[in-house]
């Protein structure tokens, strides 16, 4: 195999990764809070065989885009958005902490604030937040105060990080990081909403079909080579 097949399938590898990110992306735009992720591409030069270099394709790795998606009214008084940076702590059901954006809670049997997936928001140092029996509407302020008519009955602070591109998905919406949590005052948390993923549908599609197409060409390219390969092999092997 020639040095320019060796180039295409370089730059086939690398588009197949993208088209999994792009896949992933879209599979997420209805995910309440989904970052989407891009993949960073870097040109490798190997060394020269003629008076050039060789350049090759090669995925350096992905980012997380951490801009915030619209916020959609829901009604629910339980539904949470942060209108700001920052995450929301919750305590999964094998123990650890997760962060999440999908701010879609309800109540379970213990009257504790959770997922969908059972995880337990979690308030000030750690503690959940629990809504007594009977104590009516829930209403929760700007800045994370939690309220019946019976009182305050507790607080939900928003954290951030220092490298929040470090940050692992978990699927369901949550996230993990190695990293110390840091309080952040100036991001709001809505109630009643729900932040949407920061996906553009129409721009995803393009981009996916977009990439397919370089896939397809890459192909064509190394098909076209090995062919024109086998054909020269096949000359030259005759005997005159």
């Amino acid at each position: 195999m020639d040095v320019s097949t060796y180039i295409a399938l370089s730059g086939q590898l690398a588009r197949e990764k993208q088209m999994d990110v792009l896949a992933n992306n879209i599979a997420n735009m209805s995910t309440p809070g989904f970052k989407a992720e891009r993949m960073n591409f870097n040109e490798y030069l190997a060394a020269a065989v003629g008076s050039d270099p060789s350049s090759y394709v090669a995925d350096a790795a992905h980012n997380r885009d951490m801009s915030q998606g619209p916020l959609s009214r829901t009604g629910n008084p339980l539904d949470l958005a942060l209108n700001g940076d920052g995450w929301l702590s919750v305590t999964t059901p094998d123990g650890n902490t997760s962060y999440t954006r999908s701010g879609h809670f309800q109540l379970d049997t213990a009257g504790e604030l959770v997922t969908s997936s059972g995880g337990i928001l979690q308030g000030d140092g750690g503690a959940p937040i629990v809504v007594p029996l009977n104590a009516g509407e829930v209403t929760i302020a700007p800045d994370g105060t939690v309220s019946t008519r019976q009182g305050t009955i507790g607080h939900i602070p928003v954290v951030t990080f220092a490298n929040e591109q470090a940050m692992t998905a978990e699927g369901s919406g949550l996230y993990t990081t190695t990293d110390a949590s840091q309080p952040i005052l100036t991001t709001q948390i809505v109630q009643g909403s729900i932040e949407e993923a920061n996906i553009q549908p129409v721009l995803a599609m393009t981009r996916l079909m977009a990439t397919a197409q370089e896939m397809t060409m890459a192909k064509n390219f190394s098909d076209a080579e090995n062919n024109r390969i086998e054909t020269a092999i096949q000359r030259l092997g005759k005997t005159v």
